[in-house]
C-alpha cells in the first residue's frame, strides 16, 4: 500500500472552495470540511464577532505521499494570486496509519 499523509488545512472561509478545488486537481482521493471555524493564529483571533471579524474553515483530506508537493504548490499560488500577507491559510503534514 502506497505511503499516507494527513493534510490539516486551516483558512479563510472565503478561499474554502478554491482550496478544496487545489485538493480535487491534486489527485486527492476525498476530503472533509468543517466549516465556520473560530480561533487563534498567526493572523490573529477569528471569532465572528464586530472585534475578531472573520471565520476559517479546517479541511482534512488523508493523502498518497505523492499528492502533498501538489498541494502544498497549489496553496502557494494561491497565497501569491490573493496578494495577501496575513491570508490565514495553513497546510499542516504528518505520516497516517489507518487502524481498522
Amino acid at each position: 500500500m502506497a505511503e499516507m499523509q494527513m493534510v490539516l488545512i486551516v483558512c479563510d472561509a472565503g478561499v474554502t472552495a478554491r482550496v478544496t478545488e487545489i485538493i480535487n486537481e491534486a489527485g486527492a482521493p476525498g476530503y472533509t470540511v468543517l466549516h465556520d471555524a473560530t480561533g487563534k493564529g498567526e493572523s490573529g483571533p477569528r471569532e465572528n464577532t464586530p472585534i475578531w471579524p472573520g471565520l476559517n474553515s479546517v479541511i482534512l483530506c488523508a493523502v498518497p505521499a505523492d499528492c502533498v508537493p501538489n498541494i502544498r504548490e497549489g496553496l502557494d499560488a494561491l497565497r501569491k494570486q490573493r496578494s495577501a500577507r496575513h491570508l490565514p491559510l495553513k497546510m499542516f503534514v504528518w505520516a497516517l496509519e489507518e487502524a481498522h
